[in-house]
């Protein structure tokens, strides 16, 4: 009777769990409206869906700070609705998603790039026969790769620019799943950022086409530097709120959260169906919280919290729902951040290794499963390959360290099995 009721109890947590990210899309509008509250912030939208993003740009330094916020709240609900309309249960695997597309509407996703992606999408899932729901994460997942359709949109000339948009859009979101579920194959679930690495060969594809063609890539930048108080105070409320609704779920104590912390990450580790939506909650919370910590520990060099950032530390605490945990992600960063103090070239605080050291956590699932000396040391070379990446698919792939994290599988991974007994799964 008690298990009865118990699995009861379980069930209706699962179906409220949708109205987590429904409730982050609101708390995102009401920021947006305080930051831009007159109507500047419906201008400053429109102009981020018309420009031209790539890495490593910021939509808050296009449109603003409050019009960035709203751009993401807008496509974290949309994201939100269709997932619910698939009738999909809200595990791990739809908080990780829903965390990245929020997240990297900070740093080059809005409405305008990413619909013809999800309409490509759509087209396989017709093509093969099969339900879209099949397909329906890494569709949006492959919206990573959206700064080519807005990088067509201007650079074409008028007469061609909505076609060639569209066109490029279709072709990424019809081809990037099969490429998707081959490459896991490749780096065996040790890179959590699976499509990023999948985005990225694509879009070395698809750029270099463009490239013989003599069409160049110039490389994005501009970072806002207003709003950091406001957006300290937006992502502490997230990360709070995430740790009182575990709490409220029923991970009160020590002994119901520290499970989490003995999966490897490995995917597919999906903590909501093995550890329970609270105890996930929390672990959320604790992931982003190691994010936010960081660069507000560099606040005294300079650091701000700005559209990008943000982005990395979204992604984090989705990700804690979904392979990262306290445990396993702080010796890949801290490999990362070593490797970032013995560079010359660029500085500790420099854009691009910020988001290396806060995103290259995708490879969490090495320090989980081979020790946090292997950790370290995936950490390390990550932040020296994610430097020379990007210019392969001209900045066009956002998840670029997802993209550089299976590089750094296909290097790590065998010498680490050669060399280490392979342990016991999860």
């Amino acid at each position: 009777m008690l298990r009865e009721i118990l699995d009861r109890r379980g069930e209706r947590l699962m179906e409220w769990l949708h109205l987590v990210p429904l409730a982050l899309a609101a708390l995102l509008t009401v920021f947006a409206v305080i930051a831009q509250p007159d109507a500047s912030l419906l201008q400053g939208f429109w102009e981020i869906q018309i420009s031209e993003t790539g890495l490593i740009t910021d939509p808050m330094a296009t449109g603003g700070v409050g019009a960035a916020l709203l751009n993401a709240a807008v496509v974290l609900f949309l994201s939100t609705i269709l997932l619910r309309r698939m009738d999909l249960p809200f595990t791990g695997a739809a908080f990780a998603c829903l965390f990245l597309m929020a997240g990297f509407s900070l740093l080059g996703k809005n409405l305008l790039n990413i619909a013809p992606i999800l309409a490509g999408g759509w087209l396989h899932a017709l093509y093969k026969r099969e339900s879209l729901v099949k397909y329906v994460y890494l569709t949006l997942y492959g919206t990573c790769l959206s700064p080519m359709v807005s990088f067509l949109l201007v650079r074409v000339r008028p007469g061609l620019r909505w076609v060639s948009m569209a066109l490029c859009g279709l072709v990424i979101g019809f081809l990037l799943p099969a490429i998707a579920r081959f490459t896991t194959r490749i780096h065996q679930g040790y890179n959590l950022y699976n499509v990023g690495f999948a985005a990225g060969i694509l879009g070395l594809g698809i750029a270099s086409v463009l490239k013989g063609f003599g069409v160049e890539f110039a490389a994005g930048s501009g970072w806002s530097e207003g709003g950091h108080g406001l957006l300290c105070a937006m992502v502490t409320l997230v990360l709070l709120g995430l740790l009182c609704i575990g709490m409220v779920m029923g991970c009160r104590s020590w002994g119901a959260y520290k499970h989490i912390l003995h999966h490897s990450g490995r995917a597919v580790a999906d903590f909501v169906l093995l550890d329970g939506p609270g105890a996930t909650l929390v672990n959320m919370a604790l992931v982003g919280a190691i994010g936010l910590g960081y660069l507000l520990a560099l606040y005294p060099w300079g650091v701000r919290l700005n559209g990008p950032l943000v982005c990395c530390v979204f992604a984090m605490t989705g990700f804690g729902a979904f392979g990262k945990h306290p445990r396993n992600v702080l010796p890949v960063m801290a490999g990362a951040v070593l490797a970032a103090l013995l560079m010359i070239q660029v500085p500790i605080t420099a854009p691009g290794v910020l988001l290396a050291t806060l995103l290259c956590t995708c490879l969490a699932p090495i320090a989980g499963q081979f020790g946090w000396g292997w950790g370290m040391a995936a950490g390390f070379i990550h932040m020296t390959i994610v430097q020379n990446t990007s210019i392969l698919h001209g900045g066009m792939n956002l998840y670029n360290n997802g993209f550089a994290a299976g590089l750094v599988c296909i290097l790590l991974v065998p010498i680490i099995k050669s060399m280490t007994p392979e342990p016991l799964e999860d």
